[in-house]
């Protein structure tokens, strides 16, 4: 009897909580703003472009040519970005070699977002840059590479898992629990 009364309150208590908060979290709908750095780091002194900002949903965020140098004598190797709801998707147009250095590429910043856990290049990727994250940044480094007209670097993202999705899964162990504990004491 007591189980079935554990049982009818577990039910009740999801019953009644607002599930929102539950489903799985991504980019869509978030801010990200995006500017491309030459040469040492991604400092304001050694950002090469203007800073860009789209809201993340269907369609391309930043198509080719979005990305204007504001450095004399530096020009952007043609490129589309795409941001999903867990990737950035970067989409080179021609080829080129980027300059070395210790940071040449992009930083995505989101607002809107929720918490990055990781970030990593997908195996489908043609090339294969630096990724980093810190907060709600996302670094992608491609200094020194050769780029192509087919390279194609797909940035997975991880966001951190909302703590309601915590609570329902204790929940779940707990009801779980109750009832192994019941069948080993009959």
């Amino acid at each position: 009897m007591n189980v079935r009364m554990y049982l009818a309150a577990a039910v009740a208590a999801l019953a009644c909580c607002p599930m929102t908060g539950a489903q799985a979290q991504d980019l869509t709908g978030s801010t990200v703003k995006l500017a491309a750095y030459c040469c040492t780091m991604p400092t304001e002194e050694d950002r090469a472009t203007a800073l860009l900002t789209a809201v993340v949903g269907p369609g391309v965020e930043f198509p080719e040519g979005s990305l204007v140098s504001r450095i004399p004598g530096l020009d952007p190797v043609p490129v589309t970005i795409d941001v999903g709801a867990s990737t950035i998707d970067i989409d080179y147009a021609s080829g080129g070699v980027t300059a070395p250095g210790g940071f040449n590429g992009f930083v995505f910043s989101f607002t809107g977002a929720p918490a990055i856990a990781g970030v990593s290049v997908d195996p489908s990727s043609t090339y294969t840059p630096v990724v980093s994250f810190e907060g709600n940044s996302i670094f992608v480094n491609e200094a020194g590479l050769t780029l192509t007209a087919d390279s194609r670097a797909l940035i997975n993202v991880t966001p951190v898992p909302e703590p309601e999705i915590y609570a329902m899964m204790l929940g779940g162990l707990g009801l779980v629990s109750a009832l192994a504990s019941r069948r080993r004491h009959k």
